[in-house]
């Protein structure tokens, strides 16, 4: 009998190949913009190499299979060799101080989240979550008692709670009823001409079902209420040309799918958006003036005026170097990719005693699934007995959250089938 880890390794290799993974380390600057989502020509030079992906940035998810990415992600090694690089820096601040390095180029990162978005880089800034992000930008509308926001009703923490606190300022909180998933047309319908803003998530975090940003851009244009977009749960993953889709606010963090650690978000803020609020907090980071000269409020120009300040350095580095990989990889090839797994998962799903909560359309798919035997306390057993074969998912909402990345297989989808069909 073969060993099973030596057929998921071959099953990886094959799969990575598929990717044309073959140099994991590639130097240079940012990418020009229309090549930003597009594979390098040395990322798929050479399909024979496909496994190096896994040995040279992945080499300790050998020990098991991680599927659980809408949770967060396992660092890139390159991510991980910046993060050790930065950290003897700092226990040599004296040298850092002499080369005028101890402060991290936020511009650098700035030009390639912009690369990845599409958008300009004045109109990208960096705040420490994406919780954080969305509260700011609904606390700084300038609201009137009898204004409404629209949010549909089972959005995450995240979204529905800064929504909800709007109702001490006299604001109407729509919550618009979800059924299985957000249905947009319900969310537009809501509209009305009190309506100021729109708060929703791109890719729900519990089914992974997707809306359609250009109809929500378009839509909240054409009533003049604001789009607020947490997108934490796509970008990395699925491509997005946020200029096309003309929503106003669009927000993703560092450490899921974008594959880095806890500590930083990007905000894109459009120019109308600008125009419209005035920003609820200040720092010397969002400031053209100077405390050392006479200190008054004049906002810098772009998304900055939102940058109070204190960045976490250690995770703006370990995002540059993750979006470095991924924009190698290409994000198209990165969703066919998990598309081909998703598929797979799902033309297992009846044998293995279990039934999708998600929509698989071409329209509404993102990067993961929601699973359910239809039984929450076996789905519960389900997600403890997976841990005990190396199988790590998430269980969310009313079921289990299967969320695959660049670096996994059909084969990790295969042996999480097998052990599903064991357990359940």
């Amino acid at each position: 009998m073969s060993d099973p880890l030596s057929r998921r390794d071959f099953s990886r290799r094959t799969a990575l190949a598929g990717l044309g993974l073959g140099v994991a380390r590639l130097a240079g600057g940012p990418a020009p913009l229309d090549t930003m989502n597009t594979p390098s020509p040395d990322a798929t030079a050479r399909l024979d190499q496909g496994d190096r992906l896994a040995a040279d940035e992945f080499p300790r998810q050998r020990e098991g299979i991680y599927l659980n990415h809408a949770a967060s992600s396992p660092l890139p090694q390159r991510s991980s060799d910046a993060l050790r690089g930065y950290l003897s820096d700092r226990e040599r601040l004296f040298h850092l101080y002499q080369t005028g390095t101890q402060d991290y180029a936020l511009p650098v990162l700035q030009g390639k989240v912009a690369r990845l978005l599409n958008v300009p880089p004045e109109l990208v800034a960096f705040v420490p979550t994406t919780t954080e992000a969305m509260s700011a930008a609904l606390n700084s509308i300038e609201w009137r008692a009898g204004d409404n926001v629209v949010v549909p009703a089972n959005e995450f923490p995240g979204v529905i709670y800064p929504s909800l606190h709007l109702a001490r300022r006299g604001v109407e909180v729509r919550q618009v009823p979800v059924e299985q998933h957000v249905d947009l047309d319900r969310v537009l319908a809501a509209i009305d001409g009190r309506t100021r803003a729109v708060a929703i998530s791109w890719v729900h975090w519990l089914t992974g079902h997707r809306i359609d940003l250009a109809r929500l851009g378009a839509a909240c244009r054409a009533s003049n209420a604001l789009s607020i977009v947490d997108a934490i749960q796509g970008v990395g993953a699925v491509p997005v040309d946020v200029a096309a889709t003309q929503v106003d606010f669009f927000v993703t963090g560092s450490y899921k799918w974008l594959m880095g650690i806890p500590g930083t978000a990007a905000i894109y803020t459009s120019p109308r958006f600008l125009e419209a609020v005035v920003p609820d907090r200040a720092g010397h980071a969002s400031m053209k003036t100077s405390v050392y000269d006479a200190p008054h409020i004049e906002w810098l120009p772009g998304a900055a005026r939102f940058q109070v300040g204190g960045t976490i350095n250690a995770a703006l580095i370990a995002m540059e170097r993750s979006i470095d990989l991924l924009t190698e990889v290409g994000v198209p090839r990165i969703q066919a990719h998990v598309g081909t797994l998703l598929d797979a998962l799902q033309s297992r799903a009846p044998h293995a005693g279990v039934r999708l909560n998600s929509d698989l359309s071409r329209e509404h798919r993102s990067s993961f699934v929601n699973v359910t035997t239809g039984d929450s306390a076996r789905d519960d057993r389900i997600v403890k007995g997976l841990v005990a074969h190396g199988i790590i998912v998430g269980r969310r909402g009313s079921g289990i959250r299967i969320a695959p990345h660049l670096h996994n297989s059909v084969g990790d989808i295969e042996r999480l089938m097998d052990a599903l069909q064991r357990i359940a």
